[in-house]
């Protein structure tokens, strides 16, 4: 659309013109820092996934992941960025999957830090940016190896015509790591579908989040289709000296909720 706004001036986009002159000044378009992966997304990446001015590449986010791919379905993934202070959010991003979100972790009161398993299509950077309350996205990743058909390929579980019956279903583990925090590792049972295999329609777990025993939340996670079926999660929760009881609460994309309380031992766990 283009308005008027006098009678020399017209404002097209983000073009100003200046029709007695001729003279022509365009906003410039943020500085991104050179890509040590060297994707051809990576411009693409930023600009969908990381708003804002400031982009920084931030070797103290810490990605954790086999570069060569063994199983395309299950690539495990760890992400550390307990070294960075006031950590608002996370993202995780394979750059070259024809779903490239994998998933985003809001840490309310946990530790920076996410585990998870994300299925590849074919080799591709994956990439992992942290958002700080200062407005700057801190990103890091890795390049890795893979033969692909990862995220084409039908669920396991569509081999079993009974699988809808466990569906849910889940085994955690925790443990307390220091006096204020605990580490949770779980499973749950679910084919996380991307609707790229034929005949099946997507159907995945979108919403997790984990809980004091008071309701207070504590970790807000958003998945996404290329999270690996029956996803494997690892969070570390704040838990103060006292508190015993953690609830996580899980949604899928058909509307059917799972709860699954848990107990943190009182004993620092060495």
């Amino acid at each position: 659309m283009v308005r008027l706004l006098s009678t020399s001036l017209v404002v097209a986009g983000l073009c100003l013109v200046n029709v007695s002159t001729g003279l022509v000044s365009t906003a410039s378009a943020r500085e991104l820092p050179a890509d040590p992966l060297n994707s051809v997304m990576w411009k693409n990446m930023a600009e969908r996934f990381f708003p804002g001015e400031h982009v920084v590449i931030d070797q103290r986010v810490i990605v954790d992941i086999p570069i060569e791919v063994e199983d395309q379905m299950q690539l495990p993934v760890t992400v550390d960025a307990t070294e960075l202070s006031d950590v608002i959010e996370i993202i995780a991003l394979a750059d070259l999957n024809p779903i490239p979100h994998i998933l985003t972790v809001r840490p309310l009161k946990a530790q920076p830090f996410i585990g998870f398993r994300v299925k590849v299509e074919q080799s591709t950077p994956i990439r992992v940016g942290v958002l700080t309350s200062d407005g700057v996205w801190h990103v890091n990743g890795v390049n890795v190896n893979a033969a692909g058909g990862g995220c084409t390929a039908p669920a396991n579980a569509h081999s079993n015509s009974q699988w809808y019956k466990t569906l849910g279903q889940a085994r955690a583990i925790t443990k307390r790591e220091t006096a204020d925090s605990a580490r949770l590792a779980m499973r749950l049972r679910h084919p996380m579908d991307t609707g790229l295999a034929p005949g099946i329609p997507v159907f995945y777990m979108n919403q997790l989040q984990v809980r004091s025993a008071t309701g207070e939340a504590l970790a807000d996670v958003e998945l996404f289709e290329p999270v690996s079926e029956n996803p494997t999660l690892t969070l570390k929760p704040l838990v103060e000296d006292g508190e015993s009881e953690l609830l996580v609460y899980a949604r899928d994309t058909e509307g059917n909720e799972f709860e699954y309380p848990l107990t943190v031992p009182a004993e620092v766990d060495n």
